[in-house]
């Protein structure tokens, strides 16, 4: 952030950007680590084969954001970048809590068979 700061005519402020890309970043590799747990104990059905498609939607999304912040910045390119990241990180928010709020609507539904018995 420093850096951008240095090379162009942005304030402190205006690179705040990236801190929250970032900080949104992190949540998802959590929620992806998670995730990867969870699906290994689910048995084969249409529910996991659809909780495995909203995984894989944010996994990617993630790493499309991941590439933005490790892009070099070019300071002729800087809004078109800013830009970019903002509206990568406001999608990869909202996949990030499609996979949450229908992983927690699967729980209370009870939509969600294991390979494993989890009751004992």
């Amino acid at each position: 952030m420093e850096e951008l700061q240095l090379s162009s005519d942005l304030s402190w402020i205006e690179v705040q950007f990236l801190k929250k890309a970032v900080d949104i970043l992190c949540q998802c590799r959590m929620t992806l680590k998670w995730t990867y747990a969870f699906a290994y104990y689910l048995k084969r059905t249409n529910a996991t084969e659809l909780f495995e498609d909203n995984q894989r939607d944010l996994e990617m999304a993630t790493e499309q954001l991941s590439e933005l912040l490790e892009k070099p910045v070019e300071a002729e390119r800087i809004p078109e970048l800013k830009q970019q990241v903002l509206d990568k990180t406001v999608y990869v928010a909202s996949r990030r809590e499609v996979v949450l709020d229908d992983t927690a609507r699967g729980l209370i539904e009870g939509r969600w068979e294991y390979n494993v018995d989890i009751d004992s």
